[in-house]
């Protein structure tokens, strides 16, 4: 199993070192945008060509992307056609979601994390042109990707300390066809950074969705 990951807008490779410790038995790739790719994009689809062009021959099992990263995950599976049975979404928000889904990190977290990301953040935001922030932030959507790819799709999301909320599906404004066909998982007590907030959590079900496939 090989699998390439993609990080969000205004983060680093960094947000995955937990990720590493937790998962290493699995071979994963770990992508890096230029500032140069970013700083010039008019759109999201400007930094998945980046991706295409330098991953796009090799050859991988399984698309992982957090947040932006997602959406340039079903971009590359779905318009570009590259080689892949599974796509993962964290965080990624495919139309505009509903205020649950728009916090970054539960209070508690933020005390724990705080010093660690938002230097992250608001360094890295000075090298997103207003274009790609636009098409992240208003009046997109890019939910007609899980139409048309034809391999399986899961979304996890974070519980942000609420437990079955009761409109966790609906807050993601999605149409059916497209809520249908994501197999949707949640990471308990994270919001928008689970492999920061909840590592573990989120390792155990990475390994669930891993297990799902290579078990068949």
């Amino acid at each position: 199993m090989k699998a390439l990951l993609l990080y969000g807008a205004n983060c680093t490779v960094g947000i995955w070192n937990q990720w590493k410790e937790e998962l290493k038995e699995e071979n994963f790739e770990y992508v890096e945008y230029p500032h140069e790719v970013t700083s010039n994009a008019k759109s999201v689809t400007d930094v998945t060509e980046w991706v295409y062009q330098k991953y796009g021959k090799e050859s991988f099992d399984i698309l992982i992307g957090h947040s932006m990263g997602g959406i340039i995950a079903l971009e590359l599976a779905a318009k570009f056609d590259m080689s892949c049975n599974k796509v993962i979404f964290i965080e990624s928000n495919l139309r505009p979601a509903k205020s649950f889904y728009r916090n970054l990190m539960t209070e508690e977290n933020r005390k724990h994390y705080g010093d660690e990301v938002i230097p992250m953040l608001r360094g890295e935001d000075i090298f997103y042109s207003v274009e790609l922030k636009k098409a992240l932030q208003e009046d997109y959507d890019y939910s007609d990707y899980i139409k048309q790819f034809s391999g399986e799709v899961y979304g996890i999301y974070g519980d942000r300390g609420v437990r079955e909320y009761k409109d966790r599906y609906a807050d993601l404004c999605l149409d059916e066809k497209v809520e249908n066909k994501i197999q949707f998982y949640f990471v308990e007590d994270a919001c928008h950074l689970p492999m920061i907030e909840n590592m573990k959590g989120l390792a155990e079900v990475i390994r669930v969705i891993l297990l799902k496939k290579f078990m068949r």
